[in-house]
């Protein structure tokens, strides 16, 4: 007997419509490609390639109100057989150090259209995941000596949204205002 696997959200209806509660959207995800994570030089944490990572909002940031950090996830939510896994050989660290340890932050001028578009009830979620090896601040991030500037780890930034179609349209209004980084963000 074939028994169709149900998705969470799925689930999730499902307990809302037992509890009589108004059935809930589906959520969707929007990817936004060519990120990066900034502050590898100050926390000094490589983050597994192609883990999702937690981002969460830092509003008592003393440099950034809308700072969104990345933190890697706690150990139990991360697959036992990438526990042990080197993310830096230099520094002789494996997964299980890092776990629930904050890697960086996103870029500040996304960070306040992420933070603006979670007020909204637009975004239910944000992940982020790396994408690629630390490297030295590159256009059109700020340079290693600017404000701003430093070592980054190219991402993906994923977003859980009720309407993709708004959400999208949201965060392309909101890229006109960036600076030069809208020229290499792009929404999947």
């Amino acid at each position: 007997m074939d028994r169709k696997r149900k998705t969470q959200d799925e689930h999730e209806l499902e307990k809302d419509a037992k509890k009589g509660a108004p059935p809930r959207p589906p959520v969707v995800e929007i990817t936004i490609d060519k990120a990066v994570i900034k502050g590898y030089h100050i926390f000094r944490l490589r983050p597994l390639m192609g883990l999702r990572m937690n981002v969460v909002a830092e509003p008592d940031n003393q440099h950034d109100k809308h700072a969104l950090a990345v933190f890697m996830p706690p150990l139990e939510k991360i697959p036992t057989d990438q526990h042990d896994v080197v993310t830096d050989t230099k520094r002789r660290t494996v997964v299980r150090d890092i776990a629930e340890k904050c890697v960086g932050h996103l870029p500040a001028s996304l960070s306040s259209i992420l933070n603006q578009l979670s007020s909204a009830g637009e975004v239910e979620e944000i992940t982020c995941v790396a994408i690629g090896l630390p490297r030295r601040s590159f256009w059109p991030w700020p340079e290693a000596v600017q404000k701003g500037g430093g070592a980054v780890v190219p991402c993906q930034i994923h977003l859980q949204v009720v309407d993709k179609e708004r959400a999208t349209a949201a965060l392309r209004a909101a890229f006109n205002d960036m600076g030069p980084e809208k020229e290499v963000l792009t929404v999947l």
